[in-house]
This record gives structure tokens, C-alpha cells and sequence, in this order.
């Protein structure tokens, strides 16, 4: 078996044989590289498999999207709806923790193997990943029909929260920088025409300017929601102050109103059938992973989302 590793050499495919450790199998149909992966790559040769955005099919054909996160489900925060918090977390994600899917296979925890629906295309099938990171978002900060709402970034994460907003009937504007992501978020139903005083800032690009332009948009009383990652601290000024924003952090996805956020982007995924053409850009075979992350990581290519296939 073939699995995706960061090497003291750089991004290698290597050989991964091991005796199952129990679950399931999923023959592994596609992995996303998330930025993530860029930059736990970035850290230096580890023994882990990358990978926590993939598909694939059970033994018996079956196709699922895989949850890669592997809770303990008895601790307080599991038992209130909020897996997402469990403690265990961290030490139990495939792709970070345990070996992912930018492999030939993967042996998964049987909770973690969603089966997808008739209609859902098992080749766009591991945007459920940051699909659910999107519905966990605007979730959090009380998106529903008649809102106005603004994006800002239209990295994946953008342009799936987009898609989940307007899934709730929310009105969606978008600011964004570079042409081809501006063109996919009006293809998903978003608005380039900005205004101001919106309901909820849905902040997915993890930049200084973008806390500030979130500040500067939401109205008084408003939500900011942060979806995407501060890998460095950013600060807030007096306007966040003087408007008294709520701001809210949002971290990977659990359970809303007792629904599985995870299972419902499965929903999303099947009611916009343009979402995988939109956002995935790129693709290559697993023994091209090198590039595959090379295009990932390269603003001059203009990659939205790639994606590996075994």
C-alpha cells in the first residue's frame, strides 16, 4: 500500500504496509489537499499519512465520505452534541494523528464511514470535509433565511460557505481577490457587489486585513464567525469595540439542533450539483503527489481545491 508522507526529501508517496489495526477498509476514490496539509508538511518529516478531506468505497462497494475525526463520544462535551471539543480529538484525526487518505487505502473507525446517497458523486465526494466546516461556521453564528451575509476569502472553505449559507436561504455577498475564485463564488450564488451592515461576516481567510474588513462590514450588534485559520495572532481595533460584534470561533464540526453537520454537507453536496466543478481545479494520481501539493501550494498556479486520485 501507498501512502502520502512528509520526508526529510519533501512530499514522497511511500510504501505504507501494515497489518490492519481494525475498523473498516475504504478503498481510497479521492483526498483533498487542505492548507492544512500544506502547512503540517511544512513542519517536517513525519510518520503520519496526510490526508483528512477523503472518499472512497467499502469492501462491499458501498461509497462513503469519511469523518476523520474519531471521538470519544463519552465525555461531557461529546455527550452535549459538541464532538468537536472532545479532549480526545486531536490524538484521533486521521491524516494528522492516525494514517489519512492520500493513500491506496485506509483502515477507518466504522462510526467514521458516511454513506453517501444516490446522486452524490463519490469523485466530489471529499469536499463533505470542508463542507461541514462551513455549515459548522454559520451554524455558530445563527445563519438562517433573510439574513444578508457577507464571505470574506474564497479559498474551499469560502466558496462551500457560500454554498451552505444560501442552503439556509441567507442572501451571500462575497469579497475576494483573485478573478478565478471571485467567478466561482458568483457561480455558487454569490454577489461581488459589496454593501455594508451585514448580519453576519463569515470570515474565511485567516489574515489581518480580513479581521479588518470584517469589522469594518458587519453591522452594530452583528456576528463575525471565524472560519479560517489564524496561523499567526491578529489584532481588533476600537470599532470592534464601539459596535459591539459578537465574535464567534468555529473549529472543524459537530452536532446542530442533534444533527450530524458532517452527514448534512452530504445533504449540500447533492442540492448543488455545480460544487465540485467549481471548486475542485486540479487533480492528479497519487504517484504525482509531489506536484499535486507543489500546485497546491503555489499562488501562480491559481489552484482553488486539488485533489488527489489513487
Amino acid at each position: 500500500m501507498r501512502g502520502v508522507r512528509s520526508t526529510a526529501e519533501g512530499i514522497q508517496v511511500v510504501s505504507t504496509a501494515k497489518a490492519p489495526t481494525g475498523g473498516v477498509r475504504v478503498s481510497v476514490a479521492g483526498s483533498g489537499i487542505c492548507g492544512s496539509d500544506l502547512h503540517l508538511a511544512s513542519f517536517g518529516p513525519s510518520s503520519v499519512t496526510l490526508g483528512h478531506e477523503f472518499c472512497g468505497r467499502l469492501d462491499d462497494g458501498t461509497p462513503v465520505a469519511v469523518l476523520p475525526i474519531v471521538t470519544c463520544g463519552h465525555c461531557e462535551r461529546c455527550l452535549a452534541g459538541h464532538d468537536q471539543q472532545c479532549a480526545s480529538a486531536l490524538g484521533a484525526m486521521y491524516g494528522v494523528s492516525l494514517d489519512g487518505g492520500l493513500a491506496d487505502e485506509v483502515w477507518v473507525d466504522p462510526g467514521c464511514a458516511k454513506v453517501l446517497p444516490p446522486g452524490v458523486a463519490l469523485d466530489n465526494a471529499c469536499l463533505v470535509e470542508p463542507i461541514a466546516v462551513a455549515l459548522h461556521g454559520i451554524n455558530r453564528a445563527g445563519v438562517e433565511a433573510g439574513m444578508r451575509v457577507l464571505v470574506i476569502g474564497a479559498g474551499p472553505i469560502g466558496l462551500c460557505t457560500i454554498a451552505a449559507a444560501r442552503s439556509v436561504g441567507a442572501s451571500v455577498d462575497l469579497v475576494a481577490n483573485r478573478r478565478r475564485r471571485i467567478e466561482a463564488g458568483e457561480r455558487l450564488g454569490a454577489n461581488t457587489s459589496v454593501g455594508t451592515e451585514y448580519d453576519v461576516v463569515l470570515e474565511a481567510a485567516g489574515t489581518q486585513g480580513s479581521m479588518d474588513k470584517a469589522i469594518q462590514l458587519v453591522r452594530p450588534g452583528g456576528t463575525i464567525s471565524i472560519l479560517g485559520n489564524f496561523w499567526d495572532p491578529v489584532a481588533v481595533g476600537l470599532g470592534f469595540q464601539i459596535k459591539e460584534v459578537t465574535l464567534l470561533p468555529s473549529y472543524t464540526y459537530g452536532h446542530h439542533h442533534g444533527v450530524s453537520e458532517f452527514e448534512d454537507a452530504v445533504r449540500v453536496l447533492g442540492a448543488v450539483p455545480d460544487l465540485g466543478d467549481t471548486i475542485v481545479t486540479h487533480r492528479f494520481p497519487l504517484d504525482d503527489a509531489a506536484e499535486a501539493f507543489r500546485v497546491a501550494g503555489n499562488r501562480s498556479t491559481d489552484a482553488i481545491k486539488v485533489v488527489v486520485h489513487p
